[in-house]
Parts: C-alpha cells; structure tokens; sequence
C-alpha cells in the first residue's frame, strides 16, 4: 500500500492535470499564432489573450506544485530509500529539475532575457515544457503505468 503522503488526493490531481491541459493548450496555441503568421505582419490581438491565460494557468499550477513539494516530495524521498526504489527517487530529481528550468526561461522571457534571445529561450522554454509529459510518465510507479 502506498504512504498516504505520496498518493495526491483526487481534487489535487484533477487542479494540476486542468492547469497542465491549460498551459499546455495556451502555449501550443500562442506557438500557432505567432508562428503562423507573416513576419511582417502585426500580431493578432489573441495573442495577448493566449498569453494571460498562459500566466494564470501557471500561477495555479505553481500553487498546486508547491502543494506537492510540501508533501509528497519529502515523503517520496523518505520513502523511496527505505523501499529500494531510489529511480523514483532519480525521476523526480529530473522532473524537478525541468520543472524549475521551465519556471526560470518562464521568468526570463518576462523579465530578464534581452529581445535579442526571446526566440531562442522561448523555443527552449517549449521544449522543456514538452518533455516534462515524458518525465511526468518516467516519475509515476510501474504499477499505474500498467494499469495496476
């Protein structure tokens, strides 16, 4: 049976699955709308819209994460060394990681990045945030990746 501590209860899991969902439909359609348009033309007003609702999702999603650090790391982190299974203990270093690497280019797209790198961190941003599905599928037990 699993520690209480590393299962996230059901309205948990359903605020970060919204807010990934959110995130990850907003910045796939900011992707397509800047992207898919001349570059000499002007940017369509959605744009901006994309965007706001890319910011929200994100302060939710950090919320709900800063839920998960409080709890479920260091239980998971406890746990994992007393069971043996230090690759839980391997994917959720990684997942972390990333987590904070699409959180800091997040932060320097808005605040710190010279105009001159937005393209090259924004792609960088994406593609972090495009492996985090892949890290997420890594991190979860065998026993929920088969159904068990």
């Amino acid at each position: 049976m699993r520690a209480p501590l590393l299962k996230l209860p059901g309205w948990h899991k359903r605020w970060l699955y919204a807010c990934f969902a959110v995130l990850a439909g907003s910045g796939l359609a900011w992707l397509l709308l800047h992207y898919g348009r001349d570059a000499d033309t002007l940017p369509l007003p959605a744009e901006a819209w994309v965007l706001r609702i890319h910011g929200l999702a994100s302060m939710a999603g950090l919320m709900g994460l800063g839920m998960v650090a409080g709890s479920h790391v260091p239980a998971g982190w406890r746990i994992s060394a007393q069971a043996g299974r230090l690759g839980q203990r391997r994917s959720g270093l990684w997942l972390s990681a990333v987590l904070m690497a699409v959180v800091l280019t997040a932060y320097g797209l808005l605040y710190l990045v010279p105009e001159a790198w937005h393209e090259a961190t924004g792609w960088l941003h994406a593609g972090l945030a495009a492996s985090l599905a892949l890290l997420w599928a890594w991190h979860r037990p065998r026993r929920h990746r088969a159904g068990r």
